[in-house]
């Protein structure tokens, strides 16, 4: 193990909840309904969706509570895994966590925000682009934005976490409020259509039907899974057995309401056929209700709710590798602190050297398709693996027991499962790529073991 000083405990239970309804609260739910509501055909299917990846993520927020709470740890995953099954498996999540998840996603979010941000600036800088000698790599105006709030925010969790702490505080209630005020005009708008309810219900139920509902679950999956992010910061929290799961429930409460109403107000605004395969639903949504002279405050709030996300991802995901490091299975000096920030900073920038790859390169998205299943069964392990912990009795201290135990953990395993398995059927290229990608952490694996056991 690495030497040197141990995280701090920073977070109290009000942290815990704006990091958790803060690293939720994205461009997801701006964009996903278009491309599940290609999958389904009527709205209460539609609304049904909604409410079942909230189930999904109140079951799964329980479960991952426990988890935090028995071993509460910064690295969530990695030590759940390890300690359950095997460290090979635990290095594995953090290998594709470094790869493609986390600095994938950071990626995603920051060209996400780089491409609604142009739109505030010349047609000349929207355009800027320039190709890198040798490498050719290309640089555009998106990805020169999409670095530097990727910076910006690597660099305020660098100087401490009370400081990426407060950022995200005034973020995640800015988003809060962004959903606000975005049901509250669409629902007053009286361009909004009722009859866009209809059909409220399917003709029958079929196994084809549950088996596009599987698909569609993908994309709220990754909308709301924002629920983990507590697991991976779990050794800074205080009183974690207390602030955890108190924190894990009500922030998934919090974004499950606002996730239902944000999509009657897509319904009131179009009909659930227009609304297939629109990616910027949100905001085709909010110019029928309202017209194109509010288009710059949509694009603010797009701005608001991508920076919350991106704080947190960028402030979580650092703690995997560090938490890697910690343990012997990664290179020494990222499960360092920083001297005067006691915060992980070699980790965050090493992320963030990764991301500037990601983000240059443009593979991100295809690399992000790879690991969906990926992601998905490292998440079905976790909640299998705390059967193993209760069993081992694996704790550091009295844990929190989560609510509803032995059922609520099978329901996580068992949707996720389902989502796991149509995942593979409807792309099974994409799956095994995703498989292959995250094997070749194995040799790594075994380099490192080594190279500890030598020491």
């Amino acid at each position: 193990m690495s030497a040197g000083k141990s995280l701090l405990r920073i977070f109290n239970t009000r942290d815990a909840y704006v990091l958790i309804v803060g690293n939720i609260i994205g461009i997801g739910i701006f964009t996903t309904t278009g491309y599940i509501s290609q999958f389904v055909n009527d709205t209460g299917t539609l609304i049904f969706l909604w409410l079942l990846g909230g189930f999904l993520a109140f079951c799964g927020g329980l479960t991952y509570a426990e988890l935090a709470s028995r071993i509460p740890n910064a690295g969530g995953d990695f030590h759940y895994l390890s300690r359950a099954f095997h460290p090979l498996l635990g290095f594995l999540f953090g290998w594709s966590a470094l790869l493609v998840t986390y600095t994938g996603s950071i990626a995603v979010i920051s060209v996400g925000f780089g491409y609604y941000f142009i739109n505030f600036l010349p047609y000349e800088i929207q355009i800027f682009s320039l190709t890198i000698p040798v490498i050719g790599l290309k640089l555009t105006s998106i990805r020169i934005f999409a670095i530097v709030i990727t910076l910006i925010f690597t660099f305020i969790n660098h100087k401490g976490v009370r400081k990426g702490l407060q950022w995200q505080g005034i973020l995640t209630f800015s988003s809060i409020f962004v959903l606000l005020a975005y049901i509250l005009i669409g629902f007053s708008s009286p361009k909004g259509e009722w009859a866009n309810m209809y059909p409220l219900l399917p003709d029958k139920i079929s196994f084809s039907m549950l088996s596009r509902i599987g698909v569609a679950l993908i994309g709220v999956y990754f909308t709301y899974s924002g629920w983990t992010v507590l697991a991976y910061v779990a050794g800074e929290v205080k009183d974690p057995n207390y602030a955890i799961p108190r924190a894990t429930l009500l922030g998934v409460i919090t974004v499950v309401i606002f996730y239902v109403l944000i999509n009657f107000v897509y319904i009131l605004a179009l009909p659930l056929v227009e609304m297939r395969n629109i990616v910027d639903i949100g905001y085709v949504a909010f110019e029928n209700l309202c017209g194109g002279g509010l288009t710059a405050v949509f694009t603010v709030m797009i701005l608001i709710a991508v920076t919350s996300t991106l704080n947190s991802t960028i402030l979580s995901g650092a703690r995997i590798y560090y938490a890697m490091s910690r343990e012997g299975l990664f290179f020494k000096r990222f499960g360092r602190l920083h001297k005067e920030f006691d915060t992980p900073s070699q980790a965050l920038w090493l992320q963030f050297g990764w991301t500037v790859i990601l983000i240059l390169s443009g593979s991100f998205n295809q690399l992000l398709t790879y690991t969906v299943f990926v992601m998905v069964v490292f998440g079905a392990l976790s909640g299998i693996g705390l059967f193993i912990l209760r069993r081992k009795q694996i704790q550091q201290e009295k844990p929190y027991l989560a609510w509803g135990y032995p059922v609520t953990p099978i329901i996580y395993i068992l949707i996720t499962c389902w989502i796991m398995i149509n995942t593979f059927m409807d792309q099974p290229q994409e799956t095994l790529a995703g498989i292959i990608l995250v094997s070749s952490g194995i040799p790594f694996y075994y380099y490192f073991r080594k190279k500890v056991t030598k020491e």
